[in-house]
């Protein structure tokens, strides 16, 4: 077993972010290391209930909007990710200093958190819990939702568009990340933005080759764990039509989500709910933000019988009894759905779905509607044709299989560790783990 190490794990307030570094907060303590987990206030009874200790910010953070449009992407990294590269920087560099931090962990988002690694002298890792935003010339770039396609015109194509979104919709951030560089007395810095906050030493990666565009030069410190499954949730107890819905024998269970993020059920939940109704099926909406009155609400009172409405159940006990899980496509959600080998049935063009939606598609495990306000009847016909013995049913149960022999908290805190002993990068081909997770 490793000697005890101090570890410092930072994350943005978007909750996906946080609440996705647990499983390797929780297996690193669970192994006696010390962590430090630097988060917004909000997260602070969820950090220490993993055991972890927590540090807030010391200045306010601007919470980044719902993105919409590439304007509000262009913001949101202005403002609340790069915007806050200045005081994070400022505030972990204390922590560091004042803990004896061995290693850090950061998400892909929490910028300032590299750059304090860098100018105390420690190793750092990310996780990613999106799309990989590794460039690749086959691979169309972040945030465009673009099919991949192999052949020299779409090769330019990769790059022209590229370049627009480098200059247009990342430029300013890019430019302010620099200068936060220089301010530092850090040298360098003249990549893109999407890169400056994934690690050289170790990039932890939520999901598998498979649910992922290939790519002929991906870097060496990228490895897959797997999906990132939530914490166990010891408050939760099933509600009474627990045992009737997920009864063997029963009616398909159609699963119905926006996530943590979109609030307005009108969206998908709405069209998903009017759309299923004389199926026979069970539908379940999980309503995330919203309450299950603003469900019942939206829907105009009119609640199909065949609808059930739950403000949150968690997934890792559900997911085993789903049949097909209609989602807006974010990124935790859409893995641990093909972890269980359901397959999905995605709406979503906001923030990175597009690009998630993009992948569904190239997998096969599932069917991209390519929009964020479906038609009710569109939701039916792609439910429909995944019911059953489908081919994206055969390809989430492929999937299933390959995220299965990955443990994401093991996997990733094992390589962490490595990561604080060896104080160099670890590679997929020199570390003592192969790809599916396995000691060489």
């Amino acid at each position: 077993m490793a000697p005890p190490r101090t570890v410092l794990v930072a994350t943005v307030s978007v909750p996906a972010h946080t609440y996705n570094a647990t499983p390797f907060v929780t297996r690193l303590v669970a192994q006696g290391h010390r962590v430090h987990w630097y988060a917004d206030r909000a997260f602070h009874a969820h950090i220490e209930r993993s055991g972890a200790t927590p540090h807030a910010p010391s200045r306010a953070v601007a919470e980044p909007e719902q993105m919409d449009r590439l304007r509000d992407v262009r913001r949101a990294f202005e403002e609340s990710f790069v915007g806050a590269a200045p005081t994070r920087l400022a505030d972990l560099r204390a922590v560091i200093e004042a803990e004896g931090v061995d290693v850090l962990l950061t998400d892909s988002l929490a910028y300032g958190a590299g750059l304090a690694a860098e100018a105390t002298g420690i190793p750092w890792a990310s996780f990613g819990d999106g799309p990989l935003h590794f460039p690749d010339r086959d691979t169309p770039p972040f945030g465009s939702g673009l099919p991949r396609i192999t052949g020299w015109p779409w090769v330019l194509r990769n790059l022209v568009v590229g370049t627009i979104s480098r200059r247009v919709v990342f430029g300013r951030a890019e430019r302010r990340l620099r200068s936060v560089r220089h301010a530092a007395g850090l040298g360098g810095g003249g990549g893109s933005v999407l890169e400056a906050n994934l690690s050289p030493y170790l990039h932890l990666h939520g999901a598998t080759a498979g649910f992922e565009y290939p790519r002929a030069h991906l870097p060496e410190q990228v490895h897959w764990v797997g999906a990132l499954r939530p914490a166990p949730s010891p408050q939760w107890r099933p509600p009474e039509w627990w045992d009737a819905v997920t009864a063997e024998g029963s009616r398909p269970l159609v699963l119905v989500g926006q996530g943590t993020i979109r609030g307005d059920m009108g969206e998908l939940v709405v069209p998903a709910v009017r759309g299923l109704a004389d199926l026979d099926v069970t539908v379940l909406v999980t309503s995330g933000r919203a309450t299950s009155d603003d469900v019942v609400r939206a829907l105009d009172g009119r609640v199909p019988d065949n609808v059930l409405i739950e403000r949150f159940v968690p997934y890792d006990a559900l997911l085993p009894h789903v049949d097909v899980f209609v989602t807006n496509g974010g990124y935790t959600g859409v893995t641990l759905a093909l972890s269980h080998g359901v397959p999905v049935v995605q709406a979503g063009t906001t923030e990175e779905k597009a690009d998630i939606g993009a992948r569904i598609a190239y997998s096969g495990a599932g069917i991209r509607l390519a929009t964020h306000r479906p038609s009710p009847q569109r939701v039916r016909d792609a439910v429909w044709r995944v019911l059953g013995d489908s081919p994206q049913r055969a390809a989430a149960a492929r999937l299933q299989e390959e995220m299965g022999r990955l443990d994401a908290g093991e996997l990733g805190a094992a390589l962490l560790l490595e990561l604080a002993a060896i104080r160099r990068p670890v590679h997929r081909s020199s570390t003592r783990r192969d790809g599916s997770g396995e000691p060489r």
